[in-house]
């Protein structure tokens, strides 16, 4: 294959190489800097199967804003580089660069997707020109920063006159903690994990979907809409019950993701004690979604807060 007359490319990272990131191991998953989340290949693929997900609940559509024939676009914290690829595709005239604090992206690109080693919270701000971006983009990077104030302050100046920003995360589970018992291990499990990140100075709060955290910059046209991801197979319809069941093997397989290294190094858990509450959650979990009857209406819920920045 003659990859120069292909749409793809190699050598898409603009920046560090991959020996230039340092990796931390914890209990067999692999770490970068203090982020909570792991980025190996197993959590690599579980964002695989998320994206898929993501695609199927926006309506098959990757971004809900309106963007027309645009330049440049910037996906922060891009992990496996999938949107920014696909953006890629449907945008081919437009420059989209994915960046993100570990080298995960495949080399193999579109020729208009750059990767870039890059941490949005470095001092000094972003690196980029103002009025640089006609869209900068946030997917599922609840409890990446210490402070969202500060990253919506540098997309506002980054972004185009006219230019629109756009988050996705999910809420905060409280939808899903009301099918299990009062007895079960998930809500001490949860609250375990969300006080771990506070002390980490990382909240997993959603307090970063607040509208008002965009208005209060200058943003218009701002809105917060909540979308559902089905779990289990009550859904009739034959795509949302593959998708619920696909969602929920994600979910079972990241559990150890969401809690590993905050449970040991913030809240000090033994592992041995995690393993047991997560075969506790994971069954409690598996045994109410694959229940026709317990898993009606069981679903996670998933914020998208857009906003424009004023001008043309």
């Amino acid at each position: 294959m003659n990859l120069a007359n292909s749409h793809l490319h190699s050598n898409s990272t603009r920046s560090l190489y991959d020996s230039d990131v340092v990796y931390i191991d914890i209990h067999g998953r692999r770490y970068c800097k203090d982020y909570y989340m792991p980025n190996d290949i197993v959590e690599q693929e579980r964002l695989q199967m998320l994206n898929g997900v993501f695609h199927y609940v926006l309506g098959h559509r990757l971004t809900t804003v309106p963007l027309s024939n645009p330049d440049k676009i910037l996906d922060v914290g891009t992990g496996t580089g999938e949107w920014a690829m696909a953006m890629g595709d449907e945008f081919p005239e437009a420059e989209v660069i994915g960046t993100d604090i570990a080298k995960i992206q495949p080399s193999a690109v579109p020729l208009n997707v750059f990767f870039e080693i890059d941490d949005a919270e470095e001092e000094g701000g972003w690196a980029w020109p103002d009025d640089e971006f006609d869209l900068v983009h946030f997917r599922y990077m609840k409890g990446a920063f210490k402070d969202w104030k500060y990253i919506y302050r540098e997309v506002y100046r980054h972004l185009k006159p006219g230019g629109w920003v756009e988050i996705l995360d999910f809420d905060d589970h409280k939808r899903i903690q009301g099918f299990f018992g009062p007895e079960s291990g998930v809500t001490r499990w949860i609250q375990a994990i969300n006080e771990g990140t506070e002390i980490l100075g990382r909240s997993r709060s959603i307090s970063h979907l607040e509208p008002q955290y965009l208005t209060e910059l200058g943003f218009v046209d701002v809105e917060s809409k909540v979308y559902k991801i089905p779990v289990g197979i009550w859904p009739d319809d034959p795509e949302a019950q593959a998708v619920g069941k696909h969602f929920l093997i994600a979910i079972l397989n990241g559990m150890e993701a969401f809690c590993l290294r905050v449970l040991v190094e913030q809240m000090g858990w033994k592992i041995e004690e995690i393993q047991k509450v997560l075969e506790e959650i994971g069954d409690a979990t598996w045994s109410i979604a694959t229940n026709p009857e317990k898993a009606q209406g069981m679903a996670f819920e998933i914020k998208v807060l857009t906003g424009r920045k004023p001008g043309w």
